[in-house]
């Protein structure tokens, strides 16, 4: 009986947003289908993938039937620089790219599948950019340290000398400078305990850029996160919401 009235719930919210030919049919595609949900609408340019048996729908159905990144109402300016770390399967990346078609949006993702996975989903999106990497401190070789878990929860390290590298860390402040930001107007971030790295390790050359900060904190898996994390903050005004997992930040002038 729950898990019916959860399903009545998502109807009503991919009809919300998707309207009710496409919200309808997306959700019987998600509900009778096995493994792998293709779906189309007009909120898309090209067909989008949701593997049902990793954790592909839990953000599907927190980015387009809760709107956790609905931040339109809050804004006060039209984003154009839009920086998506930890962007999995490019759900987050798709919902800011139909809120805001004028941004150039970058999709940093260090797991393979994953990327694989974002890349297909964002196919026919000229202004969304795959980067595959994993966002840290600094430069370095990094490995994904728990494989055996979904690919919403995949945690980084730096490689030790007996690991195979698999990826690149990369830091914001290289990925502002690569593509020729000036600022960020959103900067989200989900990537599953590294913001420990970030906000002790001095975060000001990127945070004075951003003018929104999405993020997810996690010090289930690293103790003492939102500590550093309001301490850093605190230096600059920001005007603060929470939206399902995600504490939003305007930055006020």
């Amino acid at each position: 009986m729950r898990r019916f009235g959860y399903n009545v719930i998502y109807l009503v919210q991919l009809i919300r947003y998707f309207g009710p030919i496409d919200g309808v049919s997306i959700f019987c595609k998600i509900l009778f289908s096995r493994s792998l949900s293709i779906i189309s609408s007009k909120k898309f340019k090209n067909k989008v993938e949701i593997r049902k048996q990793d954790s592909d729908l839990p953000i599907f159905y927190q980015v387009f039937a809760d709107l956790q990144y609905d931040i339109s109402f809050s804004l006060k300016y039209t984003p154009l620089r839009i920086i998506d770390c930890g962007a999995n399967v490019g759900y987050a990346s798709l919902y800011f790219s139909s809120l805001f078609p004028s941004a150039e949006i970058i999709a940093v993702e260090p797991d393979n599948k994953n990327f694989i996975q974002l890349s297909r989903n964002t196919q026919n999106y000229k202004n969304i950019t795959a980067v595959k990497a994993a966002v840290w401190h600094r430069n370095t070789e990094m490995v994904i340290k728990n494989k055996s878990q979904l690919s919403a929860g995949f945690e980084v390290e730096e490689s030790g000398s007996n690991d195979n590298v698999e990826l690149i860390g990369i830091t914001i402040d290289e990925v502002i400078a690569k593509n020729n930001f000036e600022e960020v107007d959103i900067l989200k971030i989900d990537i599953e305990g590294a913001e420990y790295e970030l906000f002790t390790n001095n975060p000001h050359s990127w945070l004075s850029k951003t003018r929104c900060l999405i993020i997810e904190l996690h010090d289930n898996l690293k103790p003492g996160i939102s500590k550093h994390f309001f301490k850093e903050m605190a230096e600059y005004n920001w005007r603060t919401v929470i939206r399902g997992e995600n504490i939003i930040c305007f930055k006020e002038h």
